[in-house]
């Protein structure tokens, strides 16, 4: 089974970029453009390794997506990449950290977005 990541974010140029990225790192992209979108792709018989959400969508925030999956016993140990293009940090303050989510700002560049794939993964070199 080849592994997939799950990417959630409403605008479509930051989809494609974040599938390029985890191709780049061996994943399969899974793309879907809302939260909602996100649980009923979770619910589904497919497993991902790893899930990389942006913070601000219709319906349902990436905070209250993460919430979800943290307390679901089948997805809680998958890690989560939470994206933002707001540079202030305050729209993060009310998301749980653990040590399985990291937060990076979309506008940080592709060698940043890649390393935090790369990092959550606990791909080295």
């Amino acid at each position: 089974m080849a592994k997939q990541a799950l990417i959630v974010d409403d605008d479509k140029d930051v989809l494609l970029v974040w599938a390029a990225l985890v191709r780049d790192c061996g994943l399969e992209p899974v793309e879907v453009t809302n939260g909602r979108e996100a649980l009923e792709k979770l619910n589904s018989d497919e497993h991902f390794d790893l899930i990389v959400m942006d913070q601000m969508m219709p319906f349902m925030n990436g905070a209250e997506v993460l919430r979800i999956i943290r307390e679901n016993d089948r997805w809680k140990a998958v890690p989560v990449i939470l994206s933002t293009a707001n540079r202030s940090t305050q729209t993060l303050a009310d998301v749980p950290g653990d040590r399985l989510t990291s937060y990076v700002n979309k506008a940080s560049g592709l060698d940043k977005l890649r390393r935090a794939i790369t990092q959550a993964l606990g791909i080295t070199g």
